[in-house]
């Protein structure tokens, strides 16, 4: 039974590795979507196989296991699930879980609800981000403002823009949902918030209609700042900085492109498979619970 649980979780993950690998080859909003996808698929593949393993060990011992028998009959866990994996994966769910609330607090406590516009604030530090919300709301920093001449600021405000007009903190709110409940999703979650990151630097290059140069530089100055910005905000901030000056100069060719999307679409296609495979393993415990 352990193997065949374990098994599609494993596939998810190293399919997972292999989906999002190429991402800096394809363009950005089609990475940022693939990524989020494959992390949220791994989620689908990973929780149901520790909640049967937790649920199995639980379940067996001779001091708990009798209240929640039911589940044991639900799930037809029949099986001793041996330490070794029960209790990780007891400690899993409970660690994911403080984590999710954590996320969740910190989305509602950063989310803006009002009307879009931009607030500079006092600080020595460069920065500027957009707050996750429908209203699009942008914090720069008067260092930032004082710094930059005319193009530049307009640049920034653009690449801000950019950022809460595709409503990028969906993508970050549902990658630290992922990572908080399987953390080995962090990696995954970098590449993503590296994704979104290029998606806005290319819409601003697209919008103002100026040299990719110029927003290169731009970037350079302004995205090496180490200041902090809130969870769940969309910013100009540190994340492959080199990497994304080398996209603004160096466009990827297609024929890299198409090689990139062939590699991707299996690594996806991998796992979304694992994920309907181990999701199967809810349906007794949601028959058990929802027998109309």
């Amino acid at each position: 039974m352990t193997v065949a649980i374990l098994l599609p979780a494993l596939i998810a993950a190293v399919a997972a590795v292999v989906a999002t690998a190429a991402h800096r080859r394809v363009v950005p909003p089609l990475a940022a979507r693939v990524i989020t996808m494959t992390m949220v698929a791994v989620v689908v593949a990973v929780i149901p196989a520790v909640v049967v393993l937790a649920v199995g060990f639980l379940t067996h011992l001779p001091w708990f296991g009798g209240a929640l028998s039911w589940c044991r009959d639900a799930f037809g866990l029949h099986e001793h699930v041996p330490q070794w994996l029960g209790v990780p994966a007891v400690a899993l769910l409970g660690v994911s879980a403080l984590r999710l609330v954590r996320v969740r607090r910190s989305w509602i406590r950063a989310r803006c609800e009002g009307t879009s516009g931009v607030e500079v604030v006092p600080s020595r530090e460069l920065f500027a981000y957009t707050m996750p919300g429908p209203g699009g709301h942008i914090v720069v920093s008067q260092r930032l403002v004082d710094h930059l001449d005319d193009v530049e600021y307009a640049i920034v405000l653009a690449h801000e823009r950019a950022h809460a007009a595709h409503r990028h903190d969906r993508f970050v709110v549902l990658g630290a949902i992922s990572v908080a409940l399987v953390p080995m999703l962090a990696p995954l979650h970098k590449r993503l918030r590296f994704a979104l990151e290029r998606w806005a630097d290319e819409s601003t290059v697209t919008d103002l209609d100026v040299e990719r140069t110029l927003v290169a530089r731009t970037l350079a100055t302004v995205a090496l700042s180490t200041a902090a910005i809130p969870a769940g905000a969309a910013g100009v901030v540190g994340i492959g900085v080199a990497g994304r000056v080398t996209a603004l100069l160096e466009p990827p060719s297609t024929a890299r492109a198409r090689a990139a999307l062939a590699l991707g679409a299996s690594g996806i296609v991998a796992v979304l498979g694992a994920a309907v495979v181990q999701a199967h393993q809810l349906v007794p415990l949601l028959a058990a619970l929802c027998p109309g």
